[in-house]
């Protein structure tokens, strides 16, 4: 009988493993220790640079996201959160300082009610690809992909 409970208990396994288009850890959850998504509550993207910009001097001094309102997890704790840049080809990433409010009105506008923060960014070298990522502090989360620009 306990063979039967065992081939049943495999056969479920690999079911899971075979539907969802990614293995039963997006079925039950993180799996061996990954862990979800940080989520700010809203949508993100950076403002400055702009997305995909090419040609962006190494010496910005700050990297400015914009969100989609003012009732999320990031509006009400943009403290608790940084930008970090990784670079496409490997190297090290920068981390950014703790977001602070921005006045964004120079900038693009892609949301209805647009929140723009800044983090400040030490020098970049010039010739790479960067993907910001925002981080947030003291969780065990994944960061949220932003976008990408090159310096």
């Amino acid at each position: 009988m306990s063979l039967i409970r065992l081939a049943l208990a495999s056969s479920l396994v690999l079911g899971l493993t075979a539907c969802g288009g990614g293995g039963i850890g997006n079925i039950l959850g993180p799996i061996g220790g990954a862990a979800a998504q940080c989520d700010p509550g809203t949508q993100v993207q950076i403002a400055s640079p702009t997305p995909g910009q090419t040609g962006v001097s190494g010496n910005i001094g700050q990297i400015v996201i914009v969100a989609n309102g003012d009732t999320n997890t990031l509006y009400n704790t943009s403290n608790q959160w940084y930008v970090t840049l990784t670079p496409q080809y490997g190297g090290s990433s920068i981390q950014g300082g703790n977001l602070t409010p921005f006045d964004g009105r120079n900038l693009n506008h892609p949301y209805t009610s647009d929140y723009y923060y800044a983090s400040s960014i030490g020098q970049l070298p010039s010739g790479t690809t960067w993907t910001a990522y925002l981080n947030e502090q003291n969780a065990n989360c994944a960061p949220v992909p932003l976008n990408s620009f090159s310096t």
